[in-house]
């Protein structure tokens, strides 16, 4: 059975690939997968990457340019994943399903982000309404409670950033003498706040937010430090997406518990 789940994540790997290519375009679902270069429709054969590549026809028949590796790798990793909640979960069914959700949402969360530095209220308001009606089946009585209170926590934390981040720039830009146009922290991840706090409860949201700006800050720092001080070609302003991290954070806490 760990095998057919495993196949199940993997097939819906295939359905976050084909919306990570299309929502931030349109915002909607409007074609069958087709190339991300000519944009041509890609054969049946191809839909499913990791089949692609293990047939070695990973290439567009229309233009020859190669799948990308991201593909494939979104299917295995949710196969994976997919693997390891039925091996955690397996005795649980409301919780394997409910884990199984969130987690795609996640995954689909996490593609986009890296890719585009967009996190969509296409995706987020939906999955706020799934964590929502997820919490009445959660086998821990009035997990609802912990739910709505999480959600409101992990808002109202990440919104704080973000007023924060705001004031950073406005004061920056003051400084310099010229508008920064970027970004300190966007609002969609004030909105994936709430979502984590929906899926964890409280007070296992603060544990997934601290993971966050933790990991966040590590790896800001050496990014700083590669690019400063080892390739001397670093910019003040770089935007580095925040949503990965809120993911890692929040997928931790929900499969391992609060630390």
């Amino acid at each position: 059975m760990i095998a057919l789940y495993g196949l199940l994540g993997l097939l819906l790997g295939v359905g976050i690939n084909l919306l990570a290519d299309q929502l931030p375009r349109w915002r909607t679902l409007r074609r069958l997968p087709f190339c991300p270069y000519c944009e041509e429709p890609r054969s049946c054969g191809s839909w499913i990457g990791t089949l692609a590549y293990l047939r070695f026809k990973p290439d567009c028949p229309n233009c020859g340019a190669a799948i990308p590796w991201r593909y494939p790798l979104v299917e295995l990793g949710t196969a994976a994943l997919f693997a390891f909640l039925w091996h955690q979960y397996r005795q649980e069914t409301t919780l394997l399903l409910l884990y199984s959700l969130y987690s795609v949402i996640l995954m689909l969360v996490l593609v986009i982000d890296l890719e585009h530095k967009l996190i969509l209220n296409v995706v987020m308001y939906p999955a706020w309404l799934l964590a929502l009606l997820g919490s009445f089946l959660h086998p821990e009585p009035y997990f609802y409670r912990l739910a709505l209170l999480g959600g409101a926590i992990g808002f109202a934390l990440l919104f704080l950033i973000y007023l924060l981040g705001e004031l950073f720039v406005k004061v920056m830009s003051r400084a310099r003498g010229k508008p920064i146009h970027a970004v300190a922290f966007g609002f969609g991840d004030v909105r994936l706040g709430a979502f984590i706090g929906f899926i964890v409860g409280f007070p296992q949201v603060l544990s997934a937010i601290f993971l966050a700006v933790l990991l966040g800050g590590l790896v800001g720092l050496a990014y700083w430090f590669v690019r400063a001080i080892i390739l001397r070609s670093y910019s003040l302003f770089t935007a580095i997406p925040y949503g990965p991290f809120l993911v890692i954070g929040a997928a931790t806490v929900l499969f391992f518990g609060p630390f």
